[in-house]
């Protein structure tokens, strides 16, 4: 039973996770910030280099705007970090209950991880402005992956370091 506390930082990331899906559009605007005190004008020489279809429309500060375009990456830049963050936290879980090898430990941390993503990216189908959308569970995966491999990476070079 003592192994059961090692869930309690994932499940607490997980509630973040889903109460900031909660909020509405209008809730979660991040323009009038990003226009006020981010000096926006000295990224626009890079970023309008940057265009590509997400959800059957054109991104590209030429077509969104400079603001709605650095809230655009920024909401996908977070997607990606908080499941990099679930997927450590959940294979720190996995590995203190399960005695296993290193493979099935992973499997498991990236199958309960896209069962997140998925559920989350469902239930913003109850929030007003908001849309599920398999690409945000794409972002969701590979911040994931990348969690996960950064993981092993540490585990490697404490076990190299004993």
């Amino acid at each position: 039973m003592k192994e059961l506390k090692w869930w309690g930082l994932p499940l607490v990331w997980v509630g973040v996770i889903f109460g900031f899906s909660s909020q509405s559009a209008d809730e979660q605007e991040m323009e009038p910030f990003l226009s006020q005190y981010l000096p926006l004008e000295t990224l626009r020489p890079f970023l309008e280099k940057i265009e590509f279809t997400y959800y059957h429309s054109t991104r590209s500060v030429e077509v969104m705007g400079l603001e709605p375009f650095v809230e655009f990456l920024i909401r996908k830049l977070a997607h990606f970090g908080v499941y990099f963050i679930l997927a450590l936290l959940i294979y720190v879980a996995v590995l203190k209950i399960l005695d296993s090898k290193r493979f099935i430990q992973i499997a498991m941390t990236y199958f309960l991880l896209i069962h997140f993503a998925i559920s989350d990216e469902l239930s913003q189908s109850f929030s007003p402005g908001r849309t599920p959308y398999y690409g945000d569970v794409a972002i969701d995966a590979f911040g994931g992956l990348v969690g996960i491999f950064v993981a092993l990476f540490f585990l490697y070079f404490k076990k190299e370091r004993l």
